[in-house]
């Protein structure tokens, strides 16, 4: 192979190498010398040519000749001195450095000066506030998560997360580079997907033992911190944003994977959200489970209680009509009975408070079955207990003539109950038809005495347990009543605040005055959630506003 042959019009005298430090003095001026520099930034300028000596043919001394070359100006019209020295001269320059050489020099004291930087403050006292991006929310500057810090990892409450929070710099330097991604690891750095459960992860869940990722068949567990950020401020946490929910629920992939790992499940794998003391309406999991692609709240699906058509269980006789439009439905605190005088908030005005009979039904459904004795009333809540009750009538009536009616003397008591004793008899004929009367009368018709080996009804003298309840025989003929299971949480896999919603009128979202039907679920329906929700009606409407994110973990549930 022939060595490669420098261009025809290269002029090496012209010719600055690009790794030179140094550069001639006089460039400033445009008239660098031809010499240049050395390696140390030295002046090496002495003249400006070196004067070649020419012998010609027949001559013994020969002459000296110029031999500066034509970029300079050519040779000399004085030539060399008859010594063979130049009689130019270089006038000596101060070099200075070239502009890689600035760039070589800028660099070594950037690395110097951060190098030194990141000693001082994680050596330093100044480390705490060095490191820490930001302070920490409400939920982790508490005493009591410092306490819990301290059992987990020491006195520094950072250590409770960061478990090389106090190690040196070495001992930082090394975790960086076995983290994953690690430092030079720089394609998987610049990606978009969000890390995996990590070490930081497995402490989160230390403290937060009752949580898991999200629903079973979650294919890939994303890192706690991709979505709940924290030293964001001291206030509470933000929320997880729209874009943490919508990198799977809006990608088709991700759903579909999902779908397919949620069909190898067994059913109980979703029955994940403990009752802890409620009563709660489970709907049904769909065929497909809950892989639907949702972007925003403008395409969620409609509420599964519609879509499905759900329906109450419950075996409670109730009519949301009758008791907010009926004129024969009595005043009470001489107003008509509306919402609020049955559905009372709790404390923090979230949620409402469990329907009792003894808090909102007593004061108008009160047990009577005397029409001569109204003060004297059944139990309620316990079929044996009514049962007792029935069969103890003449203590019932001694101890209700002595406390209510004021009946002091025994002579007297003992008539009083004789004569209530005898109107029973006349009104029931016995015990047993006044019992089957108490359980089986539904207010408008109720069982009378077998005539010929037959059930016969008639006429009510009162309304029964069978006027709300559900009332059946055992096989001995013993009265049961089916218990009411009313839900106090609706929507077990999203949250609602009513306190959010005090100027809101309760018909505007529940359609109680058109309920008839106890197994009626009047619950808004999404295009009246979304009136307010959305962008026309300037609240938001993000996933983290209504639903919850973590589920409960089956082995701490089921302690």
């Amino acid at each position: 192979m022939k060595e490669q042959l420098p261009s025809p019009d290269f002029n090496r005298y012209q010719y600055e190498r690009p790794n030179q430090n140094w550069i001639c003095g006089h460039a400033a001026e445009g008239k660098p010398c031809r010499i240049g520099p050395d390696s140390k930034g030295h002046c090496r300028a002495t003249y400006e040519c070196q004067p070649a000596l020419k012998v010609k043919p027949g001559e013994t001394k020969g002459r000296y000749e110029c031999t500066r070359p034509a970029e300079y100006g050519g040779p000399c019209s004085q030539g060399p001195l008859p010594g063979g020295t130049c009689c130019r001269p270089i006038t000596k320059c101060v070099p200075v450095r070239s502009l890689r050489s600035k760039r070589k020099v800028l660099t070594i004291c950037v690395v110097a000066f951060t190098a030194a930087v990141l000693l001082i403050g994680l050596c330093g006292p100044f480390r705490p506030g060095f490191v820490n991006p930001g302070r920490l929310s409400s939920q982790h500057s508490t005493a009591t998560f410092a306490k819990m810090a301290g059992a987990h990892g020491g006195g520094d409450t950072c250590v409770a997360c960061h478990g090389n929070a106090d190690a040196g710099p070495h001992g930082l330097v090394k975790a960086a580079f076995n983290a994953t991604p690690g430092p030079l690891q720089v394609r998987s750095l610049v990606s978009s997907q969000p890390p995996a459960m990590n070490a930081i992860d497995e402490n989160c869940e230390h403290c937060h033992v009752a949580h898991s990722f999200h629903e079973p068949n979650v294919v890939r567990a994303l890192s706690c911190s991709a979505c709940h950020r924290e030293h964001q401020g001291s206030g509470l946490m933000p929320k997880p944003a729209t874009a943490n929910c919508l990198f799977c629920h809006a990608n088709a992939e991700v759903m579909q994977a999902s779908l397919e790992l949620g069909k190898k499940l067994p059913a109980a794998d979703f029955d994940f959200r403990p009752a802890q003391g409620r009563v709660l309406f489970k709907a049904p999991r769909p065929e497909n489970g809950y892989t639907e692609l949702i972007h925003s709240f403008a395409d969620h699906p409609e509420f599964q209680v519609f879509a499905e058509k759900l329906k109450d269980p419950d075996t409670l006789k109730f009519n949301h009509q009758l008791h907010l439009a009926s004129p024969n439905i009595p005043q009470l605190n001489g107003h008509k009975l509306a919402c609020a005088d049955c559905h009372k908030p709790d404390a923090a005005g979230v949620y409402y408070l469990k329907i009792s009979y003894e808090e909102n039904c007593k004061v108008c459904h009160s047990l009577q079955f005397d029409l001569e004795n109204p003060g004297l009333r059944l139990p309620h809540g316990n079929v044996e207990h009514v049962r007792a009750f029935l069969r103890s009538l003449p203590e019932q009536y001694a101890d209700f003539g002595a406390k209510q009616k004021g009946i002091t003397g025994g002579a007297e008591l003992q008539q009083f109950v004789q004569t209530q004793m005898a109107q029973i008899r006349e009104h029931y004929g016995s015990g047993e038809e006044l019992e089957r009367r108490v359980f089986f009368s539904d207010a408008h018709t109720g069982p009378v005495t077998q005539v010929a080996g037959t059930d016969a009804t008639g006429a009510a003298r009162f309304p029964g347990c069978a006027y709300c309840h559900e009332v059946t025989s055992s096989a001995n003929g013993a009265p049961l009543v089916t218990a009411p299971v009313i839900p106090d949480r609706w929507l077990i896999r999203g949250q609602f605040d009513h306190s959010k919603h005090f100027k809101i009128a309760c018909t505007q979202c529940h359609d109680a005055e058109h309920s008839r039907e106890t197994a009626d679920v009047i619950l808004p329906g999404k295009a009246t959630c979304a009136e307010c929700h959305s962008p026309r009606g300037g609240v938001a409407s993000s996933c983290s506003t209504c639903h919850t994110f973590h589920s409960a973990r089956k082995d701490f549930a089921e302690r």
